[in-house]
């Protein structure tokens, strides 16, 4: 039923980019260019573009662009094909929301060209890609702009209040949550798995919502049952939608592995949540692959020893103000609080030793 709800939420997201071009082109006087006449061209470029997405990007990605890109000699970080990748990613989100921005509305460009990648014959690697090189940015980029539009403009006085509490409520229950929660009682033992997956947690919906009350279409107390509306949706829907999908799993005996993904550095990480007891062996496993220096087994030195021989570790050679800084920032010379080797967990020391306990 994944395929279901992507489905579902493409074709809902479609819906409320149009709706949000015709409704914000009713500011003032009627005209019929920006209310009638844009939003078909842009459902006709949109078409073209789903065209382009399915016959022309991905043969023209894989076969024409990306191998005449040079390759990168030795093992980079980030592949030249990556990069490539990456930069039309980049050129295709410009163009197309320039498009459609003189048709109403940048997002609706951006929408469109993170579809335009969706037939790439690599399973989910422009989504990779696009995370890898954007993920730090966009999650403080998120806070910022949520923190300085959406939650500054929020009157407080009106949202305290019980009017603007009930009537939100009531929205919140019925609109937000219930027309998505029964939009799949014809899915079968999935039905609330699908509908609680698409109760959104309302991003877009704050954003057009300050829109309209930054454009004077709604007032402060319409805002503010918006607002109480929308929490109900961000508040209640992961955590539903994650205690329905558990108890779908072990109803189905479904057998589910940890998520595994790349990091920012291009390494793969393990999700370990809801994995019981066997966590601890994944959490092992991933230290000491994350910890152990490439290149086999460290030198038999005095700062190359295991750390089952760190008792042994000898500073008398060292100079004497490394020493004692090496003992004031290491604890060497007093006792541990208990040894090493009861903890095998550690982190990477450089240059004096292969790995330390935390004890």
């Amino acid at each position: 039923f994944g395929q279901a709800i992507i489905t579902a939420a493409f074709v809902d997201d479609i819906l409320s980019l149009v709706l949000f071009n015709v409704l914000f082109s009713l500011r003032g006087d009627f005209d019929v260019m920006a209310t009638v006449i844009n939003p078909i061209i842009g459902v006709i470029f949109m078409g073209i573009a789903m065209v382009l997405a399915v016959k022309f990007w991905p043969k023209a990605i894989n076969e024409w662009i990306l191998p005449r890109i040079p390759k990168k000699s030795g093992e980079a970080k980030v592949s030249s094909e990556d990069e490539g990748l990456f930069l039309i990613m980049i050129l295709l989100v410009v163009a197309y929301g320039t498009i459609t921005h003189f048709l109403g509305t940048h997002l609706w460009g951006c929408f469109i060209a993170g579809m335009s990648f969706a037939c790439i014959d690599k399973h989910h690697w422009p989504h990779h890609v696009w995370v890898k090189q954007t993920k730090r940015a966009t999650s403080w980029m998120i806070r910022i702009f949520f923190s300085a539009t959406i939650a500054f403009s929020i009157p407080i006085g009106k949202l305290l209040s019980i009017e603007a509490f009930l009537k939100g409520s009531l929205m919140g229950i019925g609109p937000c949550i219930l027309t998505k929660v029964l939009c799949a009682l014809f899915m079968g033992d999935a039905r609330f798995v699908i509908g609680w997956a698409m109760v959104g947690r309302a991003e877009f919906a704050y954003l057009i919502a300050q829109m309209a009350a930054a454009a004077n279409m709604i007032d402060e107390a319409t805002f503010s049952i918006c607002i109480w509306a929308l929490l109900y949706a961000t508040v209640f829907a992961p955590f539903i939608f994650r205690t329905v999908l558990n108890r779908y799993i072990l109803r189905e005996g479904i057998d589910c592995g940890p998520a595994v993904y790349d990091d920012s550095d291009g390494e793969e990480e393990v999700d370990l949540d809801g994995l019981g007891e066997s966590s601890h062996d994944h959490h092992q496993a991933q230290t000491k692959h994350k910890l152990d220096f490439d290149g086999g087994a460290v030198e038999s030195t005095t700062f190359g020893k295991e750390f089952d021989d760190l008792d042994k570790i000898d500073l008398e050679d060292v100079d004497p103000k490394s020493k004692a800084q090496t003992e004031r920032r290491f604890g060497f010379g007093r006792a541990p609080a208990r040894s090493v080797a009861e903890n095998p967990n550690g982190f990477l020391c450089c240059l004096f030793f292969k790995k330390v306990g935390l004890h």
